[in-house]
């Protein structure tokens, strides 16, 4: 199951409600609240409605509620103050709530069992859709009994969910059948195992290709929810009727699917695209399976097959942003609800706790551990689980994007790997940088020219970085300088002011920002002549105006040149 909380929509009913939702970050919509959750009723919206509590249980009364259907609901007060998961807890409306109130420094009032006794909830478990006796099989797990796990399928379990002794258990299928009457509790998990190529005319619509997909799956004991993608040519991959099933798409060039030896090729569909098949040949390629689950099918204007892929996992580099919640992108939130395992130093991992839940593992590292961080994120996601590496600010400015790609690089050497790609599915989350954010503080300071520059010597010598000092001090750039200081770097900041004052004026503004993005966020603006390096720590960033940088008040801005 995804969680879709990364872009919820805020309703409100007056100005006071209004200004708390933007206040959180939310977009919001003011008017008749009913119409407006009317429209945006769906199983993957998340709503938060800014209201009364009461209010709230009226609006929903009138709605045939659904457990699978339902959207995540949130309910705020007017102030801000308390924020209820309403519907959806395991959903993400436990975590969208402890969001929200981070955001606001309010309190999300969270009332689920499995939360509040830090189970992992079975039907709230990323990545894997749920059915049976879901209730009775949570119930056990918080009496501590843990159910016995059987795979019907090569498909890794939940991390958190280890093999015990029952008597409640857990399959892993995508059959639709698996489940059957039976005194123990038994739950279902169905894991997005499966890929299905289709090849449709240009006529095809949406709801003949879902019919064909339905039945194909009901033919075959297959459960729908279990389909990951959708797989087909490359002048298909836009088509409506492949669009209109709201799955991801992957698309092959004719060449690449008729490279692929399949059950039922057809030479009519060559003679049309250069290639025997589309749906076959693109369900092999997708899944990286040899066989498939379910040969073509046909309808009147569309092809069918099934494959079952092998688990893949994720990793994504996440970037938090330097502090506070609002600067954390709703990109970032996803990725981090919708990972098994989120992986991070220590303190990163804090930045983030109220995105985290049971069902998660967390794995917190002290500094200086950074290879050991991607090698752990690595091996996870090489068992086909979906792991997250958070980062403060962005993951490729001095941070973990770098180190992880050349473990990366290392590990597909060593297997004879051409691409990442083909070991983990890959994506880096960018962030807000200290750079950015402390930039922002001060005014328009980056607003030309600019250079990112550490002074750490740990991992770079010295030599390297003072000729990099002399080179942004002659290109008269503006230059934001990391890792200025610590308690046995004390030499180098000083050192690098010297240099830079043989290039630029002794007036040229030099500030320096602390805690960019938290509560004790601070700034103050010197000359590079008056400058004291005593007021910098390991939380600073120092920021070297250009010649041309200006100061007007608490603030600096380097001018683009324009004519005013």
């Amino acid at each position: 199951m995804k969680m879709e909380i990364a872009n919820p929509i805020a309703v409100a009913l007056n100005e006071r409600g209004a200004k708390t939702a933007a206040r959180m970050g939310l977009r919001v919509e003011i008017g008749k609240p009913g119409q407006i959750i009317d429209d945006n009723w769906s199983r993957d919206s998340a709503l938060v409605l800014v209201m009364a509590l009461p209010i709230v249980v009226r609006l929903l009364a009138k709605r045939k509620l659904s457990k699978d259907g339902d959207p995540v609901v949130v309910a705020v007060d007017e102030t801000g103050r308390f924020v209820i998961p309403v519907l959806g807890g395991h959903k993400g409306a436990n975590r969208l709530a402890a969001d929200l109130a981070s955001r606001n420094g309010g309190t999300a009032v969270v009332t689920t069992s499995s939360e509040i006794a830090g189970v992992a909830a079975v039907d709230g478990l990323s990545g894997f859709a749920a059915e049976g006796d879901i209730a009775r099989l949570i119930e056990s797990m918080l009496e501590g009994r843990t159910p016995i796990i059987q795979h019907e399928i090569e498909w890794p379990a939940p991390v958190h969910l280890q093999n015990g002794i029952g008597p409640a258990r857990v399959i892993i299928s995508d059959s639709k059948s698996c489940l059957n009457e039976s005194s123990p509790p038994t739950v279902q998990l169905i894991p997005p195992s499966l890929v299905v190529g289709i090849g449709c005319s240009s006529e095809a619509s949406a709801e003949e290709v879902s019919l064909l997909i339905e039945s194909v799956c009901l033919e075959n004991d297959l459960d729908r929810r279990a389909i990951a993608e959708l797989a087909t040519i490359d002048t298909r991959a836009e088509h409506p009727a492949l669009v209109g099933q709201h799955l991801p798409i992957a698309s092959f060039s004719s060449a690449q699917l008729a490279s692929i030896e399949v059950p039922t090729p057809s030479a009519e569909v060559q003679s049309f695209v250069g290639t025997s098949s589309v749906c076959e040949a693109a369900a092999l390629l997708a899944s990286g399976s040899p066989t498939l689950l379910v040969a073509k099918t046909k309808s009147c204007l569309a092809t069918v097959a099934i494959a079952r892929r092998r688990p893949k996992g994720t990793l994504k580099l996440v970037g938090l942003g330097p502090g506070t919640p609002m600067m954390r992108t709703p990109a970032a939130v996803e990725a981090i609800v919708n990972s098994e395992v989120i992986i991070g130093y220590e303190p990163y991992v804090e930045q983030c706790k109220e995105l985290l839940s049971p069902h998660q593992l967390i794995i917190r590292s002290p500094i200086g551990s950074e290879d050991d961080r991607a090698r752990s994120a690595l091996e996870y996601a090489s068992q086909g689980r979906s792991v997250a590496i958070v980062c403060s600010g962005d993951p490729e400015v001095f941070a973990m994007a770098s180190i992880t790609f050349e473990i990366l690089e290392s590990r597909c050497l060593e297997m004879g790997i051409s691409s990442p790609e083909d070991l983990v599915e890959l994506a880096v989350i960018p962030g807000i940088t200290a750079g950015l954010g402390g930039g922002a503080l001060l005014g328009a300071p980056l607003g030309h020219d600019h250079a990112y520059l550490s002074l750490s010597d740990l991992l770079t010598p010295w030599d390297t970085i003072e000729k990099r000092i002399h080179a942004f001090g002659e290109a008269d750039v503006v230059i934001l300088i990391y890792n200025p200081k610590s308690e046995s770097r004390t030499w180098q900041l000083p050192k690098a002011i010297e240099i830079l004052l043989s290039y630029r004026p002794r007036n040229t503004p030099v500030a320096v920002v602390r805690n960019v993005g938290r509560d004790a966020e601070t700034k103050e603006i010197f000359s590079l002549e008056s400058f004291d390096a005593k007021k910098v720590d390991m939380r600073s960033l120092v920021i070297v105006g250009s010649s041309t940088t200006r100061r007007v008040g608490s603030y600096l801005f380097t001018p683009r040149g324009y004519e005013i």
